[in-house]
């Protein structure tokens, strides 16, 4: 699978964004082309060092003012790529939703934003992923700048209000660096194109880009580094684990939280049996989740004794899965195949089992052992399926 992973060093803007993307080989004429929907514009792509390191940086002239209420047209009437049209409108329009909320106004006016650069740097980042062709586009958290920084409206906080607002659900990681890192144009393009990831385990590493900001920052890199690389084809993902360890609880009272957990949405949950202080045996219940902390965390508080929880992240890899249905003479039976590196291994659904051996009158491992025949006979053909319709 083809990846993008972009890693914020410095934080991360609309054109430090596209900086790294032409860095890591999306070619300037392309990108000149498909941004002259904008009347007047130009890209200029120069180099520049941060910190001793060689970077991109982008910046446009654009010689005729274009009003934020032109966007949408220009865009609708322009011949970007449905798909690049579809999300370039729907960041911008994450954009205006959060200057009017911050700002309690009800024009689209774009505080601290350069108007036209807003534009192509939306479009010419996402025309850029369109040019790639990737399957997938993680990143790793957004950064955040501390202080004050001056603006046309005073001083303002160095994490700008639109930019919070825009990366509610993203993680930050704040710095200790006296200055605007994160843009709201680069929070909203980030927020919108990327799943977030604190790792990522990208088996060929295959090119590094490298786009820098307009500011130097002499104590930190101004730079936004993206890597283009392949993952395997299993499901990667990262999730909550939460772990606690109990020696004082009644047995019993377990069936009840593993069903409390997930119904706040836990993704797993299990007991593991352990000896505790003094010698004592306990169990460590482990909950498995993506979202809902706060939810898990009330459902433990008032559903076991623990008096603490330890919380950490973990990466996942899951192995591609699909049900179809096996024609046999007890009817339809759901079949579960799954896939990994081109090899295939097959499992019957277990309450498919449970329900032949009632009706039956027979045990779920008899009626295991009689379709398991079956479906070696039929294996050819169920390999075929894998690759067919689900």
């Amino acid at each position: 699978m083809k990846v993008l992973l972009f890693d914020p060093i410095g934080g991360v803007s609309g054109d430090m964004l596209l900086a790294a993307l032409i860095d890591l080989g999306v070619s300037p004429q392309y990108l000149k082309e498909v941004l002259s929907f904008v009347p007047g514009s130009a890209l200029k792509v120069g180099r520049v060092n941060r910190c001793g390191v060689s970077a991109r940086m982008v910046s446009f002239t654009i010689k005729k003012h274009i009003s934020e209420k032109q966007f949408m047209p220009l865009i609708k009437k322009s011949r970007l790529p449905a798909k690049v049209k579809d999300r370039a409108i729907e960041i911008i329009g994450r954009i205006f939703a959060a200057e009017k909320k911050v700002h309690h106004l009800q024009h689209l006016h774009l505080h601290e934003l350069a108007d036209a650069d807003t534009l192509l740097d939306i479009t010419g980042v996402l025309a850029a992923i369109e040019y790639l062709k990737v399957d997938r586009i993680f990143s790793r958290p957004a950064k955040a700048g501390s202080g004050f920084i001056s603006t046309v409206e005073g001083r303002m906080p160095a994490f700008n209000f639109a930019t919070a607002e825009l990366l509610k659900k993203f993680p930050v990681h704040f710095l200790p660096v006296p200055a605007e890192l994160t843009t709201p144009t680069g929070a909203a393009i980030l927020s919108t194109i990327a799943t977030p990831c604190d790792e990522l385990l990208i088996s060929k590493i295959e090119r590094v880009g490298l786009g820098a900001g307009s500011n130097d920052l002499k104590e930190h890199p101004n730079l936004l580094r993206v890597f283009l690389g392949k993952i395997r084809k299993d499901t990667t993902d990262e999730c909550t684990v939460i772990e606690t360890n109990i020696d004082d609880m009644n047995p019993q009272d377990y069936e009840m939280v593993f069903e409390k957990l997930y119904e706040a949405g836990a993704l797993d949950v299990f007991l593991t049996p352990t000896i505790m202080k003094r010698s004592r045996p306990g169990i460590l219940l482990t909950v498995l989740c993506q979202e809902n902390l706060d939810r898990m965390i009330e459902v433990l508080f008032s559903h076991t004794t623990s008096i603490g929880f330890r919380v950490g992240r973990t990466q996942r890899i899951k192995f591609d899965r699909r049900f179809i249905r096996m024609d046999s003479p007890y009817g339809k039976v759901r079949v579960k195949i799954i896939e990994h590196d081109g090899k295939n291994r097959f499992s019957l659904e277990y309450r498919d089992l449970k329900r032949i051996a009632e009706r039956e009158d027979s045990s779920v491992a008899a009626v295991r052992n009689d379709l398991m025949r079956l479906l070696r006979k039929e294996f050819a053909q169920l390999k075929r399926s894998v690759h067919g319709k689900s």
